[in-house]
């Protein structure tokens, strides 16, 4: 993947993780989800301030494995 920056692509992957954590929500626990959450949202924040893509996909890809291994632990 090109590293450079493309804010439609960062958008695109962001919508894409965090409908699939909103498919989760159910599966799991409201203190664990909202913790995991809020690290998201702090890693996230500072990979779209850093204009860094791959750091955005990293991210998107490490939360969305922590979400459904958090979503499968819990059924």
């Amino acid at each position: 993947m090109d590293d450079e920056w493309n804010a439609d692509q960062a958008n695109q992957l962001l919508r894409v993780t965090l409908d699939e954590i909103e498919l989760l929500g159910d599966k799991l626990s409201p203190a664990r989800a909202e913790a995991l959450l809020d690290e998201f949202e702090h890693d996230i924040r500072e990979a779209f301030l850093r204009r860094d893509l791959s750091a955005v996909v990293n991210n998107c890809e490490k939360y969305g494995r922590r979400f459904r291994a958090l979503g499968e632990e819990e059924e």
